[in-house]
């Protein structure tokens, strides 16, 4: 018989279910408690319409912009082409482009936004190897594992800070609030429907002693259904915040999502998502302040996890199952494993207490990325 985990079950199968652990101020084990961001600013200012979010976009990137050394983090979709639209001209703009075969490349559409605003386009090529040598790094100052985006976001960050920048914006918040994750706002879902489409590996596939997730499903239900915007709100969204606050300070910089501060202050108009107009109403403000410019076609941040964890064997842990077959799982599922495995090895051994590597150490023992 296997020996028990010292890693509580619920971080366990919450990690793997939404690629965080969904409740704060639970430990992994004795003192390992995952940071989360501060929300405080977080859906603090309502908005109604498209004239009112780029009214309230400007302010904030205005204000931001007035006393600090800011760049953003530009990629070729219309959450980030409106925050371009928004900077000082001369503001370095860091396009991330991974290094794998068929990786999906949005450099050709951040740069159009770049040279219409004037903007410092910086490439940040990240490869595999990055995400072997940092992910250690960012694990011990999460004390959790990583969300795939991770590492990604930590190596733009550190050329940030190389160039002498205070702060970056980042896009994050937008499909969350404005429903552009159309496919998960598709139709009505039901409870056990909803569970079976948005977990993103089920804990009872890969893990010994998994938890059930429903109880955190059950909370948006209402009349049998499932209700998605609420959800996204308050669950999917706080786990991408956490993984952009955690690869942006552990770099050495500070970070701000304008959409993050934005609330919607009357219901999403599902009718039209299912239409076609996800994020319609950035849709009406990318036309506003790119009115030459087509509006790109939806481009998820596809990390190349496919490729890179191709001939990854599997884990090795008790905590896993023994006749797991890691070749019924996607590349972004492979990673999640792998990661969860990998914290615990190194949990294993670090202290809970144990400082993480100094970041401005970090920054100057790593050659960040070509231009």
């Amino acid at each position: 018989m296997s020996r028990r985990s010292s890693y509580n079950s619920f971080c366990i199968s919450s990690f793997l279910t939404f690629r965080y652990v969904v409740e704060p101020h639970i430990a992994w084990k004795d003192g390992v408690v995952p940071t989360w961001p501060n929300d405080e600013s977080f859906c603090s200012i309502g908005v109604r319409d498209s004239d009112e979010v780029l009214e309230a976009l400007s302010d904030i990137v205005d204000n931001i912009c007035s006393d600090k050394e800011v760049g953003i983090l530009l990629s070729g979709g219309i959450d980030s082409g409106i925050l371009a639209a928004l900077m000082p001209e001369g503001s370095y703009a860091y396009t991330i482009r991974f290094e794998a075969e068929n990786a999906v490349d949005e450099v050709a559409g951040a740069r159009a936004y770049a040279e219409k605003r004037g903007l410092n386009h910086q490439i940040v090529s990240v490869s595999w190897h990055d995400y072997e040598i940092y992910a250690d790094h960012l694990m011990l100052r999460k004390k959790s594992p990583l969300h795939p985006v991770e590492v990604a976001l930590f190596k733009a960050a550190l050329q940030a800070k190389s160039d002498g920048l205070d702060l970056l914006i980042a896009g994050t918040g937008a499909d969350s609030t404005f429903g552009g994750l159309d496919k998960l706002l598709s139709r009505d879902w039901t409870l056990d429907e909803f569970i079976d489409r948005y977990t993103f590996v089920k804990p009872e596939l890969a893990v010994r002693e998994p938890m059930s997730m429903r109880a955190i499903y059950s909370r948006y239900e209402n009349q049998g259904k499932m209700d998605v915007p609420r959800f996204l709100a308050f669950v999917h969204g706080p786990g991408l915040a956490q993984a952009f606050q955690n690869g942006i300070v552990s770099a050495g910089c500070d970070w701000i999502a304008p959409y993050e501060m934005l609330r919607l202050n009357c219901p999403l108009n599902i009718d039209r998502i299912r239409a076609g107009e996800s994020k319609y109403l950035l849709r009406e403000v990318f036309c506003k302040v790119h009115p030459e410019l087509e509006i790109p076609p939806k481009i998820a941040f596809a990390r190349p996890m496919d490729t890179w964890m191709k001939y990854w064997a599997g884990p090795k842990r008790p905590e896993f199952l023994s006749d797991l077959d890691v070749s019924a799982f996607t590349g972004e599922q492979k990673w999640l494993i792998y990661c969860l495995e990998r914290f615990m090895n190194l949990f294993d051994v670090v202290s809970p207490d144990e400082p993480a590597t100094n970041s401005n150490e970090f920054v100057a023992s790593r050659v960040v990325c070509n231009n």
